[in-house]
């Protein structure tokens, strides 16, 4: 069997929390700044040549605008809603979800520390450990199967300025 490629992407800069004009955490849009660093960011994606057969995202807005502002720069024509990369999921739960609707590489867009947490994991099973992932940062993990049966290997870790600077 081939095996499986995960880039976990965290959204770009979002409202801040508290914002009177946003009614809950899950409705934060992305700033225009976030929106410029997300598009400098998937640029540099798009530069190191790394493709991706599907893109799931968080249902959270600044998770779907960044999948969305990825989406358009990689050509990936369609975004897919993943409950479970929402920012009050648990590791389990995405592993779970994941072990069905992935592809051989598969860009997920969501949040920290989620998404870090499951990168851990899936490096070192239960040694509770956290990838660091930045906003608009990301890294990529290969994986022998989901549920895998042996520890996924580091492809790549980059924070959203290397990204940038690899996309210029």
């Amino acid at each position: 069997m081939n095996a499986i490629q995960l880039c976990f992407f965290r959204h770009g800069i979002a409202v801040e929390r508290g914002d009177p004009s946003v009614s809950s955490d899950a409705d934060r849009p992305l700033t225009e700044q976030g929106i410029r660093k997300t598009r400098a960011a998937a640029a540099g994606l798009e530069r190191l040549g790394v493709g991706f057969d599907k893109i799931l995202t968080s249902p959270w807005l600044r998770a779907s605008q960044t999948a969305d502002i990825l989406a358009q720069t990689l050509g990936l024509s369609r975004v897919e809603t993943l409950p479970e990369l929402a920012g009050d999921c648990s590791v389990d739960e995405l592993l779970d979800a994941l072990a069905g609707r992935h592809g051989r590489a598969t860009l997920l867009v969501g949040h920290q520390p989620l998404l870090g947490a499951a990168a851990g994991e899936l490096l070192a099973p239960g040694a509770d450990i956290e990838i660091d992932l930045k906003k608009s940062g990301a890294c990529a993990v290969e994986v022998d199967a989901l549920p895998p049966r042996s520890r996924a290997t580091l492809l790549w870790l980059l924070t959203s300025k290397q990204l940038r600077r690899i996309g210029k």
